[in-house]
């Protein structure tokens, strides 16, 4: 199988209660439904993956790896637990 950066592996359900802020929007909060190992980077003698979170805004679902991509650096994310 053949990944490119930006592919997801696996996943595995999160538990209730994590959620991530989005720098521009302070007050609000998004779900966390999920945590991805995700494709960071591929070259021709492996590749490096990082776990993200798997959240939920306007009803769709983002890794961090895809919202930087679709939103930009400006518009940071971060991860907050419970």
């Amino acid at each position: 199988m053949k990944f490119t950066a930006g592919s997801t592996i696996s996943l595995t359900a999160a538990t209730p209660g994590s959620v991530v802020k989005i720098s521009d929007l302070p007050d609000a909060t998004f779900p966390v439904v999920a945590w991805a190992a995700v494709c960071t980077y591929v070259d021709g003698d492996g590749m490096d993956t990082d776990v993200q979170p798997v959240f939920v805004v306007n009803g769709e679902t983002y890794t961090m790896f895809e919202w930087y991509r679709a939103e930009g650096p400006e518009r940071g994310v971060t991860v907050v637990t419970s």
